[in-house]
C-alpha cells in the first residue's frame, strides 16, 4: 500500500484475535483485517470507503490513484475537469482520434450548441472534447507504437470522464460508455431512434468523416 500510494497504513493490533489495516488518502479508505489460521495470519476482510459510504473496490492501484487525483479534496466541493492545452497547427492525429472525430460528427450532427475539440492533458495525452450546455465529455488516449506507427487506444482508467455544468462528476454513472456519456450531455439528441453502435469504442471513420485536425473548436 505504501509503495503503490506513499501513504503509510496505520496498522492496529486487536488482541491476538485480528491485524487491521487501515490505509486513508483524502477521501478514499481501505481496510483490511487480517486472522490467524493454521496456516499463518490469512486476509479475512478487504474494504474500499469512498467518503465513509462503502463502494466497489478499484481493479488496480492505477485505478486508485486516478480517483484519488480526480476528486475534489472536499466532498461538497465542485468536480472540474483538467485544463487542455491547443494542438500545434497542422499537427496530424492518430487514425483512432480521427475515427472518434466522425463518429461524433455524425452523432451531433445538426446541433449548434455543442462544441467538440481536441487537445492535450497535463500528461501529454490527447483528449477529444465534447463541451454541451448540460455537460462536458473528455474522452482521453494514450498513444503508442504499434509496427513501427503511432496510434492512440483509450486511457485506460478514466477513458471517458462527463462532469455537468454544476460541478457534478458523472464518471463512474457512464462506466467509460461514450454513448451513455453523450446522452447525459444531450437528453434528446436528434436521431435518437438511429442503432447504437458498440458504445466501448471509437467506431471506424465514415464516409464524408473528418481528416486530420488541430485543437481548434469545432462546432458541429
Amino acid at each position: 500500500m505504501a509503495g503503490e500510494t506513499g501513504v503509510e497504513p496505520v496498522i492496529t493490533f486487536e488482541g491476538t484475535a485480528a491485524v487491521r489495516l487501515t490505509h486513508t488518502s483524502g477521501r478514499l479508505r481501505i481496510e483490511t483485517v487480517f486472522r490467524p489460521s493454521s496456516n499463518g495470519w490469512k486476509r479475512n476482510a478487504y474494504q474500499f470507503f469512498r467518503d465513509g459510504e462503502r463502494k466497489p473496490m478499484p481493479k488496480s492501484w492505477e485505478a486508485y490513484r486516478a480517483l484519488r487525483e480526480r476528486l475534489p479534496p472536499d466532498a461538497s466541493g465542485l468536480a472540474v475537469l483538467p485544463a487542455l492545452t491547443p494542438l500545434s497547427p497542422g499537427e496530424p492525429l492518430p487514425l483512432q482520434i480521427r475515427q472518434s472525430l466522425s463518429q461524433c460528427e455524425i452523432r451531433l450532427g445538426g446541433r449548434d450548441d455543442v462544441a467538440v475539440s481536441v487537445g492535450r492533458d497535463g500528461k501529454g495525452r490527447y483528449v477529444l472534447a465534447i463541451a454541451g450546455t448540460k455537460a462536458t465529455l473528455h474522452m482521453t488516449f494514450e498513444t503508442l507504437v504499434r509496427s513501427g506507427r503511432k496510434c492512440a487506444v483509450l486511457a485506460s482508467t478514466d477513458p471517458i470522464r462527463v462532469i455537468t455544468a454544476e460541478g457534478a462528476d458523472l464518471t463512474e454513472e457512464v462506466q467509460g460508455k461514450l454513448n451513455k456519456a453523450l446522452a447525459r450531455i444531450l437528453p434528446d439528441p436528434p436521431g435518437a431512434a438511429s442503432p447504437e453502435a458498440d458504445p466501448g469504442r471509437p467506431q471506424g471513420a465514415q464516409a464524408g468523416g473528418p481528416s486530420d485536425r488541430t485543437g481548434t473548436v469545432m462546432r458541429c
